[in-house]
């Protein structure tokens, strides 16, 4: 998660950041394109282009691409899939800076402290804060 995408979600009045990180590879994006075409075969050949433009401006990783992948063809209700099926499945956890934290305490929150850890994520400039529910579901180190 680059610190560009992390400013523009906080503009949305709250921090998210994707828990998937790294590179699309060749080999995963055929191996992909592959799959959906054995499970929705009557999509059109146009699709592939436009699909695979959208993955790569999306900034998919390696395990992005196979999770949404995996995902839609577990979940599709209609026949053919679109494109934003695909490309809208994503994993994200909800951050805290410091002084959010700190407002929580004075709202109320009294256990912020101890439901949310301070963690360090690369790309990041500074630590932030994920609730404890998150970090085990998600096995945040």
């Amino acid at each position: 998660m680059s610190l560009q995408n992390l400013q523009q979600e906080k503009q949305e009045s709250k921090t998210e950041i994707s828990l998937y990180k790294g590179e699309l590879t060749a080999p995963c994006l055929i191996q992909n394109v592959a799959a959906i075409k054995k499970s929705f075969p009557s999509l059109p050949i146009e699709f592939y282009d436009i699909f695979i433009d959208r993955i790569k401006a999306n900034k998919f990783s390696d395990t992005r691409l196979n999770d949404s992948i995996a995902h839609v063809i577990d979940t599709c209700p209609y026949p053919i899939p679109t494109i934003a099926q695909f490309i809208s499945f994503d994993k994200k956890i909800t951050v805290y800076t410091y002084p959010e934290i700190i407002q929580k305490l004075e709202d109320g929150d009294t256990n912020a402290f101890e439901r949310y850890k301070r963690i360090k994520f690369e790309g990041l400039p500074e630590a932030v804060w994920v609730h404890i529910n998150d970090i085990a579901k998600y096995k945040i180190k």
